[in-house]
């Protein structure tokens, strides 16, 4: 988190991350669409419209007297072509959506998926919030939430979303509790310790 007093602003930034087609970037483009913010959304995509590097853009949040919070969300591609990149977009970050495909014959990619976001995560000098959108719910073939924290080893602290990101299902309600989680984390690591 980024505290800036002379614009009176506060930054976060949040990685949508998963493997390839779990439906990052259709989450990420109905959030903005949700908040009327379609047109701050960058993607940087191939000829044949999958995600190449990132999508990025800013949603703004009035929070009174003048300040507001700037949340900066990002996604990482799931593509292993561009593995490389993943790590850069983790740099900085506050908080994590962990997109994964429900359809019981992707599992194998939602785990190898995990295990390289918590590779990416071990002896980093930052620890933050992730959240986990179990999505397309909506598909006959998809595995339960149970059977997923199982195969994935997945923390019970580790919230998880039942989601549907094409029609927009638990994609807000994913965002705002990781929100109010980054908020959270980021205050305590930035709040100097008191002086007795």
């Amino acid at each position: 988190m980024i505290i800036d007093y002379g614009n009176r602003t506060v930054s976060l930034k949040i990685v949508f991350f998963g493997p390839a087609m779990s439906g990052k970037t259709t989450a990420i483009r109905w959030l903005f669409n949700a908040f009327g913010c379609a047109d701050r959304l960058v993607s940087i995509e191939n000829t044949v419209g999958r995600t190449m590097f990132c999508d990025f853009g800013t949603l703004s949040f009035d929070l009174g007297g003048g300040w507001r919070i700037d949340a900066h969300v990002w996604s990482a591609t799931g593509q292993d072509f561009y593995r490389s990149t993943r790590e850069v977009v983790l740099v900085g970050t506050d908080g994590v959506v962990f997109v994964a495909d429900s359809q019981a014959i992707l599992l194998n990619e939602n785990i190898a998926s995990w295990r390289e976001l918590t590779r990416m995560l071990e002896g980093g000098d930052s620890t933050f919030p992730v959240v986990v959108c179990l999505n397309k719910q909506d598909l006959p073939d998809s595995i339960d939430e149970s059977k997923f924290r199982e195969y994935l080893s997945l923390p019970k602290c580790v919230a998880v979303f039942r989601s549907v990101a094409k029609d927009g299902v638990n994609i807000l309600e994913a965002f705002e509790y990781l929100f109010r989680l980054a908020m959270q984390s980021s205050l305590l690591a930035t709040t100097p310790p008191m002086e007795i």
